[in-house]
C-alpha cells in the first residue's frame, strides 16, 4: 500500500474545529485520546509543513503555533487545554523548546515573508533569548516571564535544537549575537559525539536511539551547510555506531535504548531512581529519525542498513486506517532475548500523552498514533517508493499437507476428566492470598495482592487480565467463583463502542483484553453485551497474511493470532479467512519442528503453545508432531524445568506453555515427578506463586504454577488447556 507523506493529518490529530493539533490519537484515528495542546506539536507540525506542506496547511500549523504565544512576556506556553487555556504546569520557559519555536517561525518566514506579526514575534523572541545569554549562567527551564531559573541544568536536548536552528539558518544574520552562542552548543555537541568513541561506556545522555537519531540528523545539516567534510564524516561514523548499537539482530528493529554497557536490558534500578519504564521498547519514531539520518547522509550507511531501517519502520504501518503506529513491546523472557510481543510498556513515566493506569501501574498502549511519529514518518517515507505487493501463498496446499483433521471440541464447563486431582501446594494458604488480591467482593481480582507496593509490582487494583487468571483458577480447583453477577457485570462494563474489550471501563480496546474478557465471561456462564460488536471487531483484526495484530491493521504475529481465534471460537463465532489462520501457523513452524512468534523468527515454546492451541481449536493437529514434541522435550532440564528455547534462559511460563503443548499433543516431560516438584516450589511465603528468588508472588504465575500442575496430573481436558491460557 503506497504511504503517501500526508496519510496522517486528518485522521484524529488535527483539531478542525479549536485548531493546531493533538498529541495522540487512538488506531482507528477517530478519538483524541489527549485533548491538550503541546509545544512541541504545534512546533513540528509548522516546521514539517514549512518543509513540505502547501500554504493552507502550513497556515494552519502555523495559527495552532501563535495560539500559544504569550504576547505580554515573549515567548511561548508548553501546555494547553485544547481550547488554548495554559496550564499551570505549561505556564514556563524550555530554552531549548523556546529554541524550537524559533525555528519554527524563522521556517514560515522563508515562506510567507509579508507576515509582519511573525516577524515581530520572532524580534520579540530573539531580545528575550539574547538577553537571557546575555547573563552568567544560562539554564534549561525558566518561569513564564524568563525572570526565575526553574531548573539551572540543561541537558543535551538544548544542545541539540541550538544546533539545529544554526543549521537551519545557514549564513543569515541572526539578531546581535545568537549565533555565537548557538555555535558554542554545536561545539559542546560535536565534542561529545567525538568523545563517545572513546569511552568505554556510553554516555548517558547518548543512551537513547531517538537522541543519538537527532544528533546525527542536525549534525549532517550543519555540515552540509558548511560544507564541511570532516564534520559529515563524524556524523556518519556517530549514525553507523548507533545503528549497530541499537540493532536486534534476533528478532529485527532497533531498540530506544541502551544501558550504559551498551547492551539492551531491563533497567530496573535506573527506572526506580528516575521514575522512567524498566522496559525498552521499540518505536516506529526511533527508526523514522534513523532513516532521516541515513538520508541526511549520503553513502552514509550501507544498503543493507537502508533497508533495514525502512523495514523496521513500514513494520509499524497501519495497513487498515493508514499512519503508523507508536511501537512494540514485548513480555521479557531474559532481559536481552524478548520473545512474547506485548503491545504496551509498562511503568511508562506518568505525565506523557497517551498514559494509563490500574491502580499504581502505568502503561502506554503501543497501539496508539502520536503526531510526532506521524510527522517524523512522514519526513523519512519522502523519497520511500511503495512497498511491492506481497506474494500470495497456495495456504490449500499447505495446510492440506502439514495438518490433520482430529476433533478439538469440549465444554468450557465440563473440563475434569476424572475429577479434580490433588496438587502438592498448600492449596488453603493460596486461597487467602487469592481473596487479599481481590479489592472487595464487587470487583475482580488484581495481579498482586499488594495494596501500595514500593518495589515494581502492581496492586490490586482489578484488570480483565488478572481476573481471568483467578476466575479460570478456582474453576479447575473445582471451587465456587463468589459474587459471579457483580464479576460479570464489572467485565462487561470494560467492552467500548467498537466492540472490543479494555483492561479497565474507559481504557482502549485491544486483542489482549478481549480475549481476557470474553474467556472470563464464558467460564462464568456469560457473554458481553454487545457479542455482535466483539465478533466484528476481532475479525477486523485478522490481515491479509492469514495472521492478527493486536488492533486492527496492527502486524499479524502468532501470539495475538492464538488469543483472536480462542475469542472468536468462545463466541461461537469464525476468523474471516481459518485458511489462512491455520497457513500463517505453519509459516511459522522451523525446519526442527518448534515454532516462531512470526515467520523467520527463533522458535520458542511460547509460539509452539500458541500455533498447537490454534490449530486444536480449529479441529487440526500438526501432521508431524513427534517432531515438535522431540523438539519441546529437548529443553526440558533434569530438574524438570525448561528453557523457553534453545540455549536461553529456564522460564516459569516458558514451562507451562512447553507441557502444555505436549499435552495437546498426547505428550508429557521427560521428568514428569521433577516437573511436578519443580513447578510446585513456586509457591511464596504469602501463598501466592511467582518465580524464584522474585520479590512477591502475581496471580498471572500462580495461574501458570496451578494449571500446569492439573495438566501434570491429567486433571484437565484438552479442550481446557487449547482455550484457556
Amino acid at each position: 500500500m503506497p504511504l503517501h507523506p500526508q496519510f496522517v493529518f486528518d485522521q484524529g490529530l488535527k483539531d478542525i474545529e479549536y485548531g493546531g493539533f493533538f498529541a495522540v490519537t487512538d488506531a482507528s484515528g477517530e478519538v483524541a485520546i489527549s485533548t491538550d495542546k503541546q509545544l512541541q506539536d504545534q512546533v513540528a507540525a509548522t516546521l514539517y509543513q514549512a518543509d513540505h506542506g502547501d500554504d493552507v496547511q502550513l497556515r494552519f500549523a502555523h495559527d495552532g503555533l501563535m495560539r500559544l504565544y504569550d504576547a505580554p512576556n515573549a515567548g511561548f506556553h508548553e501546555l494547553a487545554d485544547r481550547y488554548w487555556t495554559p496550564h499551570g504546569s505549561g505556564r514556563c520557559r524550555t530554552l531549548a523548546l523556546q529554541l524550537d519555536a524559533l525555528a519554527a517561525l524563522i521556517a514560515y518566514q522563508r515562506r510567507v515573508p509579508q507576515d509582519a506579526a511573525n516577524d515581530a514575534v520572532i524580534r520579540g523572541m530573539l531580545e528575550k533569548v539574547e538577553a537571557l545569554y546575555a547573563r552568567s549562567t544560562v539554564a534549561g527551564l525558566y518561569s513564564s516571564d524568563w525572570s526565575t531559573p526553574l531548573e539551572l541544568a540543561t541537558s543535551i536536548d538544548l544542545d541539540i535544537s541550538a544546533t539545529a536552528l544554526l543549521a537551519r539558518i545557514g549564513n543569515e544574520p541572526l539578531g546581535l549575537g545568537l549565533v555565537g552562542h548557538l555555535q558554542i552548543h554545536a561545539e559542546n555537541l560535536i565534542g561529545r559525539v567525538a568523545g563517545s568513541d572513546s569511552q568505554s561506556c556510553v554516555d548517558v545522555a547518548l543512551t537513547r536511539c531517538a537522541v543519538r537519531a537527532q544528533v546525527s540528523v542536525v549534525l549532517a545539516r550543519l555540515a552540509n551547510v558548511r560544507d564541511d567534510n570532516a564534520l559529515s564524516n563524524l556524523a556518519r561514523s556517530f549514525l553507523l555506531q548507533t545503528l549497530a548499537l541499537f540493532r536486534d539482530p534476533a528478532y529485527g528493529g532497533y531498540w530506544d535504548r541502551v544501558g550504559i554497557n551498551g547492551k539492551v536490558r531491563c533497567d530496573w534500578h535506573t527506572s526506580y531512581k528516575n521514575h522512567e519504564s524498566p522496559f525498552p521498547i521499540k518505536t516506529a519514531y526511533d527508526v523514522a529519525l534513523l532513516l532521516q539520518a541515513i538520508q541526511a547522509l549520503p553513502s552514509g550507511a550501507s544498503d543493507a542498513d537502508r533497508a533495514s531501517v525502512t523495514a523496521a519502520l513500514l513494520e509499524f504501518h497501519d495497513s487498515r486506517n493508514g499512519g503508523l503506529f507508536m511501537g512494540k513491546g514485548y513480555f521479557w523472557s531474559t532481559p536481552d532475548d524478548p520473545t512474547v510481543p506485548f503491545i504496551r510498556q509498562f511503568w511508562a513515566p506518568p505525565r506523557q500523552p497517551g498514559i494509563f493506569s490500574i491502580g499504581n501501574l502505568t502503561y502506554l498502549p503501543l497501539h496508539l498514533k502520536s503526531l510526532k511519529t506521524q510527522l517524523a514518518a512522514a519526513h523519512a517515507l519522502q523519497a520511500i517508493e511503495p512497498a511491492a505487493a506481497v506474494a500470495h501463498h497456495d495456504d490449500a496446499v499447505l495446510v492440506n499437507r502439514e495438518l490433520q483433521v482430529i476433533d478439538g471440541g469440549g465444554d468450557v464447563q465440563r473440563i475434569h476428566p476424572n475429577g479434580v486431582p490433588t496438587i502438592n501446594v498448600d492449596l488453603q494458604r493460596y486461597l487467602a492470598w487469592l481473596a487479599k488480591a481481590r479489592a472487595s467482593n464487587e470487583t475482580p481480582y488484581g495481579l498482586t495482592a499488594e495494596t501500595a507496593p514500593l518495589g515494581f509490582r502492581a496492586d490490586k487494583t482489578w484488570q480483565v487480565f488478572s481476573g481471568l487468571h483467578v476466575i479460570s483458577d478456582l474453576h479447575a480447583l473445582g471451587l465456587q467463583i463468589e459474587n459471579k453477577a457483580s464479576l460479570i457485570d464489572c467485565i462487561r462494563a470494560s467492552q467500548n463502542t467498537d466492540g472490543g474489550f479494555a483492561e479497565q471501563p474507559g481504557h482502549l480496546s485491544d486483542v489482549f483484553a478481549t480475549y481476557c474478557a470474553v474467556l472470563s465471561l464464558r467460564v462464568l456462564g456469560a457473554l458481553p453485551n454487545d457479542i455482535g460488536g466483539c465478533v466484528r471487531y476481532l475479525q477486523a483484526c485478522q490481515n491479509p497474511d492469514g495472521g492478527f495484530g493486536d488492533v486492527p491493521g496492527f502486524g499479524s504475529d502468532i501470539w495475538h493470532t492464538n488469543l483472536a481465534v480462542l475469542s472468536l471460537h468462545a463466541l461461537e463465532a469464525k476468523a474471516p479467512d481459518e485458511q489462512g489462520v491455520m497457513a500463517f501457523a505453519l509459516r511459522c513452524r522451523s525446519a526442527d519442528g518448534g515454532f516462531a512468534n512470526k515467520p523467520g523468527y527463533p522458535p520458542d515454546a511460547f509460539s509452539v503453545y500458541r500455533v498447537v492451541s490454534t490449530l486444536f481449536i480449529l479441529n487440526r493437529r500438526i501432521v508431524d508432531a513427534e517432531q515438535t514434541v522431540a523438539w519441546l522435550q529437548k529443553l526440558q532440564l533434569a530438574n524438570g524445568s525448561f528453557h523457553y528455547r534453545p540455549g536461553k534462559a529456564v522460564s516459569l511460563v516458558g514451562t507451562y506453555m512447553a507441557i502444555a503443548a505436549m499435552f495437546l499433543l498426547d505428550a508429557q516431560p521427560t521428568y514428569l515427578q521433577e516437573s511436578k516438584d519443580w513447578i510446585a516450589s513456586h509457591q511464596k511465603q504469602d501463598g501466592g506463586f511467582g518465580p524464584l528468588n522474585a520479590t512477591s508472588a502475581t496471580t498471572d504465575e500462580s495461574f501458570v504454577c496451578i494449571q500446569t500442575l492439573l495438566i501434570l496430573e491429567q486433571g484437565l481436558s484438552q479442550y481446557w488447556v487449547a482455550l484457556l491460557n
